[in-house]
Formats: C-alpha cells, structure tokens, sequence
C-alpha cells in the first residue's frame, strides 16, 4: 500500500525574518526580472512606449513587491488603501488597450518570478520562512487581482458606453450630412468614402405574463448590437435604427450582400419581426440621401405587410415610385376610394391581383361561387370604371389598391 503523504507545517511567517529583510533589498533586482518576463510573454507590453515602461510599469511591480512584504510580515491580506495604486494603473491599461487577460497575467507573473527570487537569495535555515510566503502569495493574490479586475472592467464598461455615445453621435452628423470628422478622430476612425445603409425597423416583441418590458428591451437591443460587425456604425434601438457599413469603390457590391446576410442575422437575433431597407451612398455627402431611401423601403416593406428580411429598392420599386407625392398618385387614390364602402369588394379585388388573375383560384380562396365571383368584379367595373379583366385597367387598379394600402 502507498504510504500517506507527510503533512508539511507551515509555520505563521516571522515578521523580523532575515529573509524578508534580504528580499526587500533585493526588490529593483526583482523588479527588472519582472518585467523581462513580462515583455518575453506579451506583445502588449512590448508594444508600450518606452518611458511608459520604465517609470510607471516599475514602480508598479515594486509597489507590489513592497505591499506583498509588508502584508506577509503582518500577517494579513493587501488593504484596500493598499492597493490604490494597483486600481489606477488597471484603468490606464485598459485606457491604453491593454486586455484584461494580459493586466492579470502580470500578477501571477510577478508572483512567481518574485518567489524563486526570493528563493535564490534563501539560506538552509530560511526554509520555513520561504515556505510561509506560499499561502501568504496566494493571499494576496485572492485579494488583490479581484480588485484589479474590477477596476478595469468598469473602466472598459465606461469606456465602451463613451465611444457608443461617439458612434452614435457619429452616425447622427453623417445621416444629416454635418460634420463628422472630429467626432470620428474622437473614437480613432478613419472615415470611408463610400458605405451601405441599412434601416432596421424592429417589430415590440412579444411578452409573456409578468415579464419584465424594460428587461425584454434592454436585452432585444444588446443582441442586435452583438451582431453587428466591428466596422459597423450603428444608432439603433429596441424599435431598430440605421446602420452604416464603411466600404470602398471596390468593396461595395460585397457589402450591399454583406447587408442583406447581416439583416437576417439581426431578425435570428430579435427573435421578432425585423426588416431592413438597404441602400448604397457612393459619396459621404449621399449618406442623407441613401439614408431616406433606406427608411422608406424599409417603412414601405413593413406597412405592405412583407415578410421579415432584407429589401432594395428594386424590391418595392413600383410601390416605392407610387407613394411619391403628385397629381398622379392623387388620381389613382381616388379609384380606390370609390370602393372604400365596399369592403367585400375591395378584398375580392386585392384576392383576385394576388392570385395572378385567376377566377378560379380566386373563388376557392374567397369560398365563393363563381357566379358570385364574376358579379363582384362587375360591380368593381361599374363603381371604379376600371375593368378587372382588362390587362391594362387591372394594371392600374393594382396600382391604384398599393396606394390605398399606403394611405392607411
């Protein structure tokens, strides 16, 4: 049988230890390894400048290396006050883009480079003095990365929430055609000469009993934004919003298809009805413009009743040129205002266009006898004067309904 292990005592640490005292000598020394290890294991140090490294990155570490000494020979964990210090340099680095898995990662860097320091400098009889840093080390640590981790990610949460306030403001200048490129040096972005607009027009979800609507539409609005693509400059709400794809001469074509996958993925993610009008601005000083267009297709594409999805203009073209304001659009208003008294005639109407003309098709869907049918659409005749079975009346009577659909 495997003979139990030996329990090892770790004794409390000795606050006038001489190893301690060698250690705290020993601290520059320590500090320097430090940040060797640092720099061999992250590109994101590397990448900082020179005098940020060697002045606030140092005495960082020492400052830690100081905290930790002091705490072990008090045998107690790193005070809050204590680690101020710590707190404020986790902000700068996530000011400076520093990711939080690399800020934490320095902890345990200095923690293990800093013990076989420590170890080095260790005489036979320190052994038990060594030994006490270890759960004095992990202490410390349970403390004090916590802290810092906390401090950075309210830091990058507000960071976040004021460059969402910039993109906003950004997408508000461009869709009005004011300036933008302050607001975009604000955030570091470099303006596109040509970009895709998408309008999203977001249907209110629906509620089960007792749900909360606030917490359904914070969430609806966080899911849309986790999909859109990190080039994307958006504006958009629990309702939906616009969406700018920055693109090139070149890339245009890519992104106008890029939009409309981008349209379906918003609508998995709503989890409610959602339509987007698309439209290309090949100038910034066409964003206003191609923004009005994508509104109104996507306005046009919801009030006719379409399916969730993507729409173009070629998609709605006519019913697009129909809501235009004119004496024509007036003129086919009134045809279809001769019916408004007559609703069963107006919806056989509507059946007959949508079943392609077909009498029979048209009967079944209505559950009406053909005779029946066939007395409707001369009534249709006689109130509009428009014949029904006529190719070119019909085209205008369609014409006609899709500007009575848009009116109400």
């Amino acid at each position: 049988m495997r003979k139990p292990l030996a329990v090892v005592d770790i004794p409390a640490p000795d606050p006038h230890a001489a190893l301690y005292e060698r250690a705290a000598t020993q601290i520059p020394s320590i500090a320097e390894k430090v940040l060797e290890a640092f720099f061999a294991r992250s590109a994101a140090y590397r990448q900082l400048p020179h005098q940020l490294v060697d002045r606030e990155i140092t005495e960082a570490v020492t400052r830690n290396l100081q905290v930790f000494l002091r705490a072990l020979r008090e045998q107690r964990p790193p005070a809050p006050e204590e680690l101020a210090e710590q707190v404020a340099t986790a902000v700068r680095r996530a000011q400076q883009g520093v990711p939080l898995d690399v800020v934490l990662s320095t902890y345990h860097v200095a923690a293990h480079v800093g013990w076989e320091a420590m170890a080095a400098v260790a005489e036979p009889e320190d052994v038990p003095d060594l030994l006490a840093t270890v759960p004095a080390l992990l202490r410390y640590l349970s403390v004090a990365v916590p802290s810092v981790a906390a401090s950075y990610l309210a830091e990058q949460q507000a960071l976040h929430a004021e460059r969402r306030e910039a993109g906003r403001a950004l997408v508000a200048a461009l869709l009005t055609g004011r300036e933008a490129e302050p607001l975009a040096e604000r955030i570091g972005l470099e303006l596109a000469g040509h970009h895709v607009v998408l309008a999203v027009r977001v249907e209110a979800p629906a509620l089960a009993d007792g749900a909360d609507a606030r917490l359904a539409v914070h969430g609806l609005v966080r899911r849309l934004r986790a999909e859109l693509p990190k080039h994307a400059l958006s504006a958009l709400d629990h309702d939906g919003g616009t969406v700018l794809l920055p693109a090139s001469a070149e890339t245009i074509e890519q992104e106008l298809a890029d939009a409309a996958e981008l349209v379906r993925s918003l609508h998995t993610a709503a989890g409610t009805g959602l339509i987007g009008g698309i439209a290309a601005a090949e100038r910034r000083e066409d964003i206003p413009t191609a923004a009005r267009q994508a509104a109104d297709i996507a306005e046009l594409a919801q009030r006719l009743g379409r399916p969730p999805g993507a729409f173009f203009l070629d998609d709605v073209l006519l019913e697009y040129q129909l809501c235009r304001p004119g004496p024509g659009r007036k003129r086919l208003a009134r045809v279809m205002d001769r019916l408004a008294e007559h609703p069963d005639l107006l919806h056989t109407l509507r059946v007959f266009i949508n079943s392609d003309h077909n009498r029979h098709r048209t009967a079944d869907e209505l559950h009406l006898h053909r005779n029946t049918l066939n007395y409707r659409l001369r009534r249709v005749t006689e109130l509009t004067g428009y014949n029904p079975a006529d190719p070119t009346d019909i085209r205008l009577l369609s014409a006609s309904l899709i500007v009575h659909d848009l009116r109400s």
